[in-house]
């Protein structure tokens, strides 16, 4: 017998089990970037709908034209989520959709669009998080290749906090600008699609800059009770072999990826030696000062797997990533290292003045099975988000400072150059039928937030 709601089969889960009580306050959510969910109607061209329409290098061939569809099925998404016991809710806005047309007054339609999906956060009990770029933006405003850039984006930031500032009362600027700069101007696999160190070395001082001059934006149009923070996927940086090429690689692998943006922002300390001399050009007078400036009132980290490198002569920037050992369980995407989440915590607490830490995304990425009686179990998905609880919450017992987990992702979506191969999601979408279905990670984690513990998963 089907049950006339599929989170009453998901809650009778017999997955009670050793309690880790996280401290008052803590908070539990799920993340999603408008780029993988949002369809492109109503909103300008942006340059992962050019990247994902020429390179030729999305996986399964598909494009981000439809996605999950989230703009107009963003309802019972929210509601399948707040049912479930779901306290945050942390999701991008599409610069596209907002300034569809250029600089200057955005379109009032867009801004609607996130006033509904804010509202209808509020109205189940979710708290709306917002990051304003999540790798996404609308093709008039350029790249990061370009200074004026950086001005545009604090631009942006001023039209979004003054519109939803008495809503939304945490903010994050930017997702990932390692990332963008070493996958899209270093490598060319994300988009913009560029290969060049001369362009990595403009990105990387050109997203600092616009983080920086974004959170001053907000802050001048939000409450003091606010907080406005960044996001950047800081992950320990490993390499198979303890040889001089590979040292190397491993150390010009954690500057650009790494130190190019903690340092200057959260350390208040000049480019390295590996990035100084490629950020050197776009660093203008007074530039530094404004990054060290920025104070961000807390870190989104984004943590899946530490990241394994070897040295490449063929590659642009002279490395290339490599699989870490085989005694790390393999998921359908990333490896699961537990060890090196901790190393993470640890690292960012004591080298950064110990910043309040959003874990912004964590999730695992499996080849889930088909929907039964409304409902999808995936077992291995629970095991390892108890594992990372489990790590976070020793780092908390340490005196590192955690303040919640958004896991990724909300639902099953396109996940950049994978497209719809690599499914992380709570809940299940068909990319055919956009149909949601739950599955038992998603009861699991909202247990996890009822009782504000983790619940380590049956043997």
């Amino acid at each position: 017998m089907i049950p006339s709601n599929p989170l009453d089969v998901l809650h009778n889960l017999n997955i009670d089990g050793k309690n880790y009580q996280f401290p008052k306050g803590f908070l539990w959510g799920v993340a999603s970037a408008a780029a993988q969910v949002e369809s492109r109607q109503g909103r300008a061209r942006t340059d992962w709908d050019v990247f994902a329409d020429w390179s030729g290098q999305i996986e399964d061939g598909s494009i981000n034209d439809k996605c999950t569809e989230f703009e107009t099925r963003y309802e019972d998404e929210i509601k399948l989520l707040s049912n479930a016991g779901i306290q945050a809710f942390r999701f991008s806005m599409s610069w596209a959709r907002i300034q569809p047309d250029g600089s200057g007054k955005p379109s009032e339609k867009g801004l609607e669009t996130y006033d509904r999906i804010i509202d209808t956060m509020l109205k189940h009990n979710i708290q709306p998080i917002v990051t304003m770029e999540h790798t996404d933006c609308p093709i008039w405003v350029g790249d990061f290749r370009y200074r004026d850039m950086s001005q545009r984006m604090a631009d942006y930031a001023d039209i979004v906090t003054k519109r939803y500032g008495d809503r939304v009362k945490q903010w994050i600027v930017m997702n990932e600008p390692n990332t963008t700069a070493l996958e899209g101007y270093g490598v060319g696999k994300y988009a913009p699609g560029v290969k060049s160190i001369k362009a990595l070395g403009a990105a990387i001082h050109h997203q600092n800059l616009a983080m920086a001059l974004m959170i001053s934006a907000s802050r001048a149009n939000l409450p003091a009770t606010s907080k406005v923070g960044t996001t950047i996927n800081v992950q320990p940086v490993r390499g198979n072999k303890d040889t001089p090429d590979y040292r190397k690689a491993i150390d010009f692998m954690d500057a650009v990826w790494n130190r190019a943006f903690m340092n200057p922002i959260y350390g208040k300390k000049d480019y390295c030696d590996v990035v100084k001399p490629m950020a050197a050009p776009f660093v203008q007078a007074g530039d530094m000062e404004t990054l060290y400036a920025s104070n961000p009132d807390f870190l989104g980290l984004n943590y899946y797997t530490a990241y394994y490198v070897k040295p490449d002569p063929a590659s642009p920037v002279g490395i290339a990533q490599d699989m870490p050992p085989a005694k790390y369980p393999r998921t359908a995407y990333f490896p699961v290292v537990t060890d090196g989440l901790v190393e993470t915590l640890e690292r960012i607490h004591n080298d950064y003045g110990a910043p309040e830490i959003l874990i912004s995304e964590t999730g695992f990425a499996f080849n889930d099975p088909a929907p039964v009686n409304g409902v999808v179990n995936d077992p291995e998905r629970i095991k390892y988000i108890s594992e990372y609880l489990k790590a976070v919450h020793a780092a908390i017992k340490k005196g590192i400072k955690v303040s919640g987990l958004m896991y990724w992702s909300s639902t099953d979506n396109w996940e950049w150059s994978h497209g719809f191969t690599k499914r992380f999601g709570l809940i299940h979408v068909d990319p055919k039928t956009q149909i949601r279905t739950p599955k038992s990670s998603l009861a699991y984690l909202g247990k996890c937030a009822k009782a504000n513990t983790a619940l380590e998963p049956n043997k």
